[in-house]
């Protein structure tokens, strides 16, 4: 199943589904997230036939993305989600998510996000630590229902990604408990009233593009699996995790197909059910934010081309050094291509879109286009230098819907004291 192709270059310009982009950045100002609710859809499609042959729940991966808008649509789609936070939790709930299809990670929850999750019914607590585990029990005792938990394994696998900040499953990483502590854990649990054991869980980082380690990871955790069932301790579902890699640069993302078949059979064999917490791979290329060029500055041996968007709306060059292709919205055949910084209006010198990068030339109030914004784009804002966060626009054929409007200078003052 091919991914529709998204933001497509008609004449010259660039087009979100059945809207010029130039048009809604007129109607909706710059900077500006335009997300594609076709290719998300496609998206989600597509691994969901990838998966077929699986008793599968797609736990949409929140932190990804948690506009209500693309949550709503993801939910009528009949995904879960993956979340990490209460804050998140309550997204879910608002965008109508039934709360016995989420699963709760994270290596900090508290007290008070556990309590809520388990007053209204999640899945299943993906619990880190012992002493989660324990503070976990402790509150399913004083609410009086059993708290379902999944243990994560740290399996001590290295995948291959992008930047050191973005591996989870090796054993320096925070994520996980170590393999030699499971079982007592495991054991322990099913000790406890107030505890109940469902399913292991195993996330090994993210935009994993190989399915090699993700079949590793597999192969230690239904081992375990075994060892926990021949312990009498029953299991519901094994949880891969996500990460699944798009294509930053053109090239191909992850094979979902490709990984499909290695996982499918084997988990089959087992009986479990298989939890995947997909994100980026859903909404990763369905996104770009749209940012104004305010100058071009040309300072010795460097130009400058200066937007009115930088690491406040997105962060990740500067923090992960991400690469993002940039675009004109408009091409101008006579421009000139030249190697510009793309850089951001903050205090910073970290402010950056792109470094040492070949773009046709733009001239002051033309428009770009950073691509695959979808992931971690919006959901990584901040309001550094009081700057306010930009409107989000989804579209889905001729339909334009304003899923978040801008932030006024009244919201940077909302929740202080005068």
């Amino acid at each position: 199943m091919a991914v529709t192709q998204p933001f497509p270059r008609i004449d010259g310009e660039l087009w979100a589904a059945e809207s010029r982009v130039a048009d809604l950045v007129a109607e909706f100002g710059s900077p500006l997230y335009v997300y594609d609710a076709g290719v998300i859809e496609a998206a989600y499609r597509r691994i969901e036939s990838a998966f077929a042959g699986a008793d599968i729940l797609l736990a949409y991966s929140v932190k990804a993305n948690s506009n209500l808008e693309i949550l709503k649509r993801l939910r009528a789609l009949g995904a879960g989600a993956d979340i990490v936070s209460q804050g998140e939790l309550h997204r879910c709930l608002a965008a109508g998510f039934s709360p016995s299809d989420v699963v709760f990670a994270g290596v900090g929850k508290t007290e008070v996000e556990m309590e809520a999750a388990l007053e209204v019914g999640i899945l299943a607590f993906n619990v880190e630590s012992a002493e989660e585990l324990q503070a976990l029990g402790r509150v399913a005792e004083r609410l009086g229902r059993p708290a379902p938990v999944a243990l994560r394994v740290n399996p001590d696998i290295v995948a291959d990604t992008p930047h050191e900040y973005t591996r989870t499953g090796d054993g320096a990483s925070k994520f996980g408990i170590p393999v030699d502590r499971i079982l007592d854990l495991y054991r322990w649990a099913a000790d406890q009233p107030s505890l109940e054991v469902r399913g292991i869980d195993v996330h090994i980082g993210s935009q994993i593009l190989d399915p090699e380690p993700y079949t590793r990871a597999l192969a230690q955790v239904l081992d375990l699996a075994a060892e926990v069932r021949a312990e009498g301790i029953d299991l519901d579902f094994v949880d891969l995790g996500g990460g699944f890699g798009v294509g930053y640069e053109g090239e191909d993302g992850l094979s979902v197909e490709g990984l499909a078949a290695i996982v499918v059979p084997r988990v089959a064999e087992t009986g479990l059910r298989l939890i995947l917490e997909p994100g980026r791979f859903i909404v990763g290329q369905a996104g770009i934010l749209v940012t104004k060029v305010l100058y071009v500055k040309h300072s010795g041996s460097k130009t400058f081309v200066v937007t009115d968007g930088g690491m406040t709306e997105l962060i990740r060059p500067s923090h992960y050094q991400g690469f993002h292709r940039i675009e004109p919205v408009i091409s101008r055949e006579e421009a000139v291509r030249e190697v510009v910084d793309v850089v951001g209006p903050i205090c910073e010198t970290g402010d950056f879109l792109a470094r040492d990068r070949v773009l046709q030339m733009p001239a002051q109030g033309d428009l770009l286009a950073v691509q695959t914004a979808g992931a971690y784009g919006f959901v990584m804002a901040s309001n550094y230098n009081s700057r306010r966060r930009p409107a989000e626009v989804v579209v889905n054929g001729t339909e334009v819907t304003l899923a978040r409007r801008r932030e006024t200078l009244d919201d940077l003052l909302r929740g202080e004291i005068p």
